[in-house]
């Protein structure tokens, strides 16, 4: 991945901490940058908002493949696959107290740069 380890730390008040991962207002989706051949392990951390609840998780994808795993309020999101350029993901969470989020993310393709004589290279 572009960035090690991206984590979405979710705080009260809607109030969010990110790591490795930018928020674009205008399409109201996380963004992580991720090559096109590559994994990529996501944490969605909902840990300070559990209030005494658990959580589920299911996952929807488009031009990119995304699988979730859950653990002690962690959600871990693994894309493989990126097609075309970017990929959607959409994160459903159900809390166990009845509550339902469901955060978006993008995947872009690494900025990058052709060179005649090193072929792509990309900014790090």
């Amino acid at each position: 991945m572009a960035y090690p380890n991206p984590i979405i730390r979710f705080r009260e008040n809607n109030r969010e901490i990110l790591r490795g991962v930018t928020k674009d207002h205008r399409v109201g989706r996380f963004v992580l940058q991720q090559r096109e051949n590559e994994t990529g392990k996501a944490v969605l951390d909902f840990t300070d908002v559990l209030n005494g609840a658990t959580i589920t998780a299911a996952v929807t994808d488009s031009n990119i493949d995304g699988s979730v795993v859950v653990s002690s309020g962690q959600v871990t999101l693994t894309t493989t696959g990126l097609g075309m350029g970017y990929g959607d993901t959409d994160v459903t969470v159900t809390f166990s107290d009845g509550r339902v989020r469901i955060e978006k993310l993008r995947y872009v393709e690494v900025s990058g740069n052709w060179r005649s004589d090193y072929g792509w290279t990309y900014a790090s």
